[in-house]
């Protein structure tokens, strides 16, 4: 594992790292596998890092790893939690009836 990128972020209170993983004859790390490696490597705890995405060429035995890694959990659930509107179902309207 190697560091490829990272970029800090003063007013969103993050880092954003690349690190290339290599997984020889495995298969491509799921985000909580990659979760794991990224705190392994940066001595962060788990609970402040979001992975962003995966990256991995076919057939390739490494991969990509884009993650956030933020200084507290408040900013974390900030910026990282959507709160979207619940739906309502609007009722249908029955038909006229001819007279």
């Amino acid at each position: 594992m190697k560091i490829l990128k990272e970029e800090k972020y003063d007013l969103l209170n993050r880092k954003q790292v690349e690190i290339e993983i290599d997984h020889i004859r495995l298969k491509t790390p799921s985000k909580e596998e990659a979760l794991k490696h990224v705190s392994e490597l940066l001595k962060v705890n788990p609970e402040l890092i979001k992975v962003k995405f995966i990256h991995t060429k076919y057939g390739g035995d490494n991969s990509k790893i884009i993650a956030n890694i933020y200084n507290n959990v408040e900013s974390l659930k900030a910026i990282e939690e959507f709160r979207k509107k619940k739906k309502t179902k609007k009722e249908k309207k029955a038909p006229a009836k001819k007279e």
